[in-house]
């Protein structure tokens, strides 16, 4: 009956929208945002004016989905399980949705079991969390099709 009883309370001290399934952190909802009722002027285009300059500006194409879109999608959902003390960056990293296919912007939310394993490899090596996080999908994103191609302008 004690055991029953501590299960109980260690699944009621969870935080909402986290549990456990077959020893695997469930990972949070990542909040929707509607871009296209988001309060900013709107171009013939469609796209969001963030900045107007009389050179040019800054848009957001609402309805954009590639490389660096999946990419910020990868990363919300470890940044939004990450919570000190409660749920670490090694075990959000571990419990994030991994990709099927080499095109992660055409899939739902998940990151390629590269990135995870690039991240793992650092830790193995003694390099601290944040700095693994960082290095791995920010500084070095080579782990994520398409990225490095969008990011080299030419």
């Amino acid at each position: 009956m004690r055991r029953i009883l501590n299960a109980v309370l260690l699944v009621a001290m969870l935080p909402l929208g986290l549990a456990c399934e077959d020893g695997k952190l469930q990972l949070p909802d990542l909040p929707k945002v509607d871009l296209p009722s988001v309060p900013l002027p709107k171009l013939d285009t469609g796209n969001l004016a963030l900045i107007k300059t009389p050179l040019g500006g800054l848009q957001l194409d609402p309805t954009g989905r590639d490389a660096i879109t999946a990419l910020g999608t990868c990363t919300d959902l470890i940044t939004y399980c990450f919570e000190p003390g409660a749920r670490s960056l090694d075990q959000c990293v571990e419990a994030v949705p991994h990709c099927k296919t080499s095109k992660p912007w055409t899939e739902s939310e998940c990151c390629p079991t590269a990135c995870v394993s690039t991240y793992s490899k650092a830790r193995d090596k003694g390099q601290e969390p944040v700095a693994a996080f960082e290095q791995t999908f920010f500084l070095e994103p080579d782990c994520f099709p398409g990225v490095r191609s969008l990011l080299e302008v030419k």
